[in-house]
């Protein structure tokens, strides 16, 4: 906050410019973000408030979302799988985490159906942070599902797998090529291997949690008929894993993966509402406990990666060994 957050926003004061010359002396930050500065340094000049607008921005529209979704899942298993995956990050990537969650708002109006709204709120959210042209995916995951089954065209999406596997390895490189060909601005060479964030990032916690997720999505699929939304659902958590595994070789591309990860509070309260797994003891059926298996899970990945690893120094306690001598 201290390095980022106030410094723009007290240099509206000190500098005295009107909203036009405050937008031009930032040209690599969004114009959304920018605004929502300005007009909040119109009324206070006291930093908080704008940490709080910020809030405001990336909560209410996945709070709208859960409750939006509310006639097939659990709110309050949403917000909470939001807190516990997302949240901590939040408070470090605040323009992309209100980009992601103007996002996935604009993604229920598509499913929906309520397309100019769609578009509406995509817009809103490209304003916050350019990497919502991501968010455009869903729907065409979405539809490329629904048309093309994957146990028909199963050799198609292992093509595509391994398309991008071949990407993956050869991503420095690419990026390297394009840079120095002008075909990309020079400012993305710090997300090369000639930058300063060419670094592994998070660990075993992240790809524990994400490979839970995609078994058991799997899983459901093998009890029930396999249709559309769980085809997404599972397509979704492996563009997760491979972004994240990206990542281990360019650092900011966790950033493309978190998109996916939000799906996550949309999927696994869905999954565990609408396809109940049963077992019987003495004749009785009773649901299989998934909803607590998965609240436990990830409480101990916010707790380890965040609270005891301080991930991108989001902790709000640093967990002190000396507590348990």
């Amino acid at each position: 906050m201290e390095l980022y957050i106030v410094p723009i926003f007290n240099g509206i004061a000190s500098n005295g410019q009107n909203l036009s010359e405050f937008i031009d002396s930032y040209p690599d930050i969004e114009i959304g973000y920018l605004f929502v500065n300005y007009v909040i340094a119109q009324l206070t000049d006291l930093p908080f408030f704008l940490l709080l607008s910020i809030h405001i921005l990336i909560i209410v529209p996945l709070y709208i979302t859960a409750m939006k979704w509310r006639e097939q899942l659990s709110p309050v298993l949403f917000m909470f799988i939001f807190y516990m995956i997302f949240y901590q990050e939040s408070l470090s990537i605040v323009r992309q985490s209100i980009a992601l969650s103007f996002s996935m708002l604009a993604f229920t109006f598509f499913w929906e159906k309520k397309f100019i709204r769609y578009f509406l709120y995509m817009a809103i959210a490209f304003l916050f942070h350019q990497t919502a042209v991501i968010a455009l995916s869903f729907p065409l995951v979405y539809l490329m599902v629904d048309k093309f089954s994957i146990q028909k065209y199963y050799y198609a999406y292992i093509g595509i797998i391994l398309a991008f596997g071949l990407l993956f390895l050869n991503l420095d490189n690419i990026l390297i090529w394009m840079i120095e060909n002008d075909y990309i601005d020079l400012k993305f060479l710090k997300y090369t291997s000639a930058g300063d964030t060419f670094t592994p990032v998070l660990g075993t916690a992240n790809f524990v949690v994400k490979i839970v997720i995609i078994a058991y999505i799997i899983y459901v699929m093998v009890l029930y008929k396999s249709d559309t939304i769980l085809k997404f659902f599972l397509i979704m958590a492996i563009l997760d894993m491979l972004f994240s595994l990206c990542a281990l070789i360019v650092q900011p591309l966790d950033r493309i993966s978190l998109y996916y990860r939000l799906i996550s509070c949309i999927s696994l309260p869905y999954i565990i509402f609408n396809y109940p797994v049963f077992f019987t003891e003495e004749d009785t059926p009773y649901t299989r406990p998934f909803e607590g298996v998965f609240c436990f899970l990830l409480f101990a990945y916010w707790f380890y990666v965040y609270m005891l690893g301080n991930y991108d120094d989001t902790a709000d306690y640093q967990i002190s060994s000396t507590l348990f001598i």
